[in-house]
């Protein structure tokens, strides 16, 4: 699995990678407390962009280690797509997004998407099509370093409705993109984005 630390990436694997490039750095995983020192070595390190963390018979133990080192906070979010073919982007604190947020209380992740969506771009319906893989980021808020999950959905709505951004979530567009002008959003977005649009099969041309 792939965790994004601002521009750089970690991966959690099961077995050594084969597909190393040259801002690599490659750990054995041994214990809880080698994690936290390896991930507090890369987050200070200005050369090596990407740490592969593997561990051949410990997959799932590696993982709950790793998650063990934050906090924790689930979101959830759609990929909205419209009958022309067109999807759904936010442009929020100088960056293309997706609508996304926490989920609230005892929500599951799909009621949390569909209320974010609507929230966050005034649709008033739409429907939930399938299931994208999560993306996971670290960031740190008030000292404290936290690993977000966000649940992605993929979603149908119709382009005749009006679109409102939710200003008082520093919101301030809220557009259909076709996939010929997809490039800008590529140009000026977050990492986990771009991963989760190059899940769904799209990328710039």
């Amino acid at each position: 699995m792939k965790i994004f630390l601002n521009e750089k990436t970690i991966e959690l694997s099961g077995s050594i990678p084969v597909d190393l490039v040259p801002d690599s750095h490659v750990i054995e995983y041994t214990s809880r407390r080698q994690l936290k020192k390896d991930f507090r070595t890369f987050e200070k390190d200005v050369k090596n962009q990407r740490l592969i963390i593997w561990s051949a018979k410990k997959e799932e133990k590696l993982k709950k280690k790793f998650f063990q080192i934050f906090t924790r906070i689930n979101a959830a979010g759609g990929l909205v797509r419209n009958e022309k073919g067109e999807r759904l982007f936010i442009f929020r604190l100088g960056k293309w997004d997706l609508p996304k947020g926490k989920l609230d209380g005892k929500e599951t992740p799909k009621e949390a998407a569909i209320r974010e969506v609507k929230e966050e771009t005034g649709l008033k319906e739409l429907i939930i099509t399938g299931l994208l893989p999560s993306t996971f980021h670290i960031y740190t808020k008030k000292e404290k370093q936290i690993l977000k999950q966000t649940f992605w959905f993929r979603m149908e709505a119709q382009s005749t409705q009006p679109l409102i951004p939710e200003i008082k979530e520093d919101i301030t567009e809220a557009r259909w993109i076709s996939d010929d002008s997809i490039k800008m959003v590529f140009e000026n977005t977050y990492e986990t984005i771009k991963e989760l649009l190059g899940i769904n099969g799209i990328a710039t041309k």
